[in-house]
């Protein structure tokens, strides 16, 4: 299955409370349409048409920059601005009283196309529809959260935790990312290798125009890891405290719905953070709660409920902590705090309809439904398409991957099969931990980022200390084979079907292709990160894109490496595509859908 293969497929559409807007009132109010941008890229656009500053735009929730999306934003002063483009449209539609915050929007309504679905995913499709429209999915924060797994950093939070400063800073600047554009990916190369110089990394930094205020500090403290933490932006620092946390969060919830389904089972899915627990039937949630679970402050001293503190403590000791290490004690900007989740969302008008796509594609499903704010419209995709595991579940021991599919059993209301979103790469079986510390095998999902479609893995290999051995195959069905390659990661390749095809020879990184599908080549050689694209299919090459997965741009108002301001009313740090950094595909905050 694929999803967000294409703009079109997915559409979100801010809901707005209908007491927002009046007839006069000194703060302006426009309805924001935009594409491949994030809604912090939008309000740049709007801030300098209007002539104020961006710090004054106010937003109900950040939404990413994947699919079409339709969004408020509201300012005071400021001239009148109309813009109609294929990337945003920006229109006025009234007056309020105050700025727009997220208390002014009750939720997202999404329009979702999923493309290349297999018999199996089409029955759990209408087998599920009834038990999440009823009862609803677990309220988990989803992969978008957890970009720091995604680019290879670990958890930042975590050994900071545990007082490992130095091993935090340099997995935050330096950690290596297949999805690293080239020259991100050089300059990351490039500190790695300078590391403990700290007048070359500074220059390194300079150069790159990043982080170099960071080596300032370090050249006059060279041992002081924890203070230069002070000069790594604020919103950086937040995103990985807020993954570490989300990430307790869901273990311990995941761990709940585990043990309370008993021998009954449950739908499990797959995620890159770790196994998510659908309970297939209402269960006896513990009534004491209301309703939601907390999202634990320091220590866990906000934590009222016996029976919550005790997961999380599973959780915690699970990841080597302790309650009294779960606090970051000594460096700037990682204050932890605890608030009360909801434990269930439940789509409002959830619709599925099966049939081709309005391109004519075959193997599609268009779903649409409504979520309160703060909730992840792919919760419910994975709650559709999550297969059915009868018994006891024991999530410490679970093994999806030998998991085999036994297809739907309609007299009983579940499915087999092993559903995955395929939209961008996997990572290791042993849930968000990195492979080949010291050697072993390394067996994970490591998948196709565009073009695997039903296949469960592209292949496997061994990861000896950090390295790659080189690699061999050729998939012409829908993931990416590779090839060869002496040097550190030297690949090769030729995908003739949807996904990707990479050649190379010896270099660090040097990397090719001959991309005949509806994906995108790249070319290179040997040496250090050399790159070329070259597309001939829908897609297109890539030379040198500071944002993965999407075309150079160069509006002016368009900065790749200037770091966003912070935003009135809601808009929450959270989890915005970069290459290079920790972050995944889309931007998540409270108010990500």
């Amino acid at each position: 299955m694929k999803l967000k293969y294409k703009p079109n497929d997915f559409r979100v559409r801010e809901l707005l409370k209908d007491d927002y807007l009046t007839e006069k009132g000194a703060h302006n109010v426009y309805h924001v349409t935009k594409r491949k941008l994030t809604s912090i890229e939008a309000a740049e656009v709007l801030a300098e048409l209007a002539n104020i500053p961006v710090g004054e735009i106010a937003m109900a929730g950040l939404k990413d920059r994947q699919g079409v999306t339709e969004q408020f934003m509201s300012f005071s002063g400021g001239k009148r601005v109309e813009l109609n483009t294929p990337e945003l449209k920006l229109t006025p539609i009234g007056s309020a009283e105050t700025a727009l915050s997220s208390e002014n929007s009750y939720g997202n309504a999404f329009e979702i196309r999923l493309r290349e679905l297999d018999p199996v995913e089409y029955r759990r499709l209408s087998l599920h529809k009834d038990v999440v429209g009823r009862l609803g999915v677990p309220n988990y924060f989803d992969e978008q959260r957890f970009g720091n797994l995604k680019h290879g950093q670990g958890w930042i939070a975590k050994d900071l935790m545990l007082g490992k400063h130095e091993q935090a800073l340099r997995s935050l600047l330096c950690a290596e990312s297949d999805f690293d554009s080239g020259r991100h990916g050089a300059f990351k190369h490039q500190l790695r290798e300078a590391w403990g110089d700290w007048s070359t990394c500074r220059d390194i930094a300079g150069k790159f125009g990043e982080h170099h205020s960071v080596f300032d500090h370090l050249r006059k403290e060279p041992t002081d890891f924890a203070g230069a933490f002070f000069h790594i932006s604020s919103r950086l620092r937040l995103i990985h405290l807020y993954a570490f946390q989300s990430h307790i969060w869901n273990r311990a919830v995941a761990s709940y719905f585990a043990s309370i389904s008993e021998d009954g089972g449950a739908r499990i899915a797959e995620t890159l953070e770790g196994p998510q627990v659908y309970p297939d039937r209402k269960l006896a949630v513990d009534l004491e709660w209301g309703g939601s679970f907390r999202l634990p402050g320091e220590g866990l001293e906000d934590v009222e409920h016996a029976n919550q503190r005790e997961l999380l403590v599973e959780a915690l000791a699970a990841e080597g902590l302790t309650p009294e290490q779960f606090r970051i004690s000594g460096v700037s900007g990682f204050q932890l705090k605890g608030e009360d989740r909801r434990l269930f969302i439940r789509p409002r008008h959830l619709k599925i309809e099966n049939g081709k796509s309005r391109d004519g594609a075959e193997g599609t499903a268009r779903l649409t439904f409504e979520l309160p704010r703060g909730a992840y419209a792919t919760l419910v995709i994975r709650g559709l398409l999550a297969r059915f595991r009868k018994g006891r579940i024991d999530l410490a021991n679970l093994d999806l991957e030998d998991w085999p599919d036994r297809g739907p059993r309609r007299n009983a209301g579940h499915s087999g099969g092993h559903a995955r979103m395929h939209r961008e790469g996997g990572g290791d079986r042993r849930w968000g931990q990195r492979g080949g510390q010291g050697g072993g095998e390394r067996r994970g999902s490591w998948h196709g980022r565009d073009g695997d479609g039903q296949q469960q893995e592209s292949g496997r290999g061994r990861e000896q200390g950090s390295r790659w051995q080189g690699r061999g195959g050729e998939d012409r069905n829908r993931s990416y084979g590779r090839s060869g390659g002496g040097g550190y990661q030297g690949r090769g390749g030729d995908n003739r079907g949807q996904g990707y095809g990479r050649s190379g020879g010896g270099g660090y990184q040097g990397r090719g292709g001959d991309n005949r599908g509806q994906s995108y080549g790249r070319s290179g050689g040997g040496g250090h990160q050399g790159r070329d694209g070259d597309s001939r299919g829908s897609g297109y090459g890539r030379g040198g894109s500071e944002r993965g997965d999407q075309e150079v741009r160069s509006k002016k108002w368009e900065s790749a490496n200037t770091p966003p301001p912070s935003y009135k009313g809601g808009a929450e740090p959270g989890n915005r595509g970069k290459a290079g950094s920790h972050r995944s595909e889309g931007q998540d905050g409270p108010e990500k859908p």
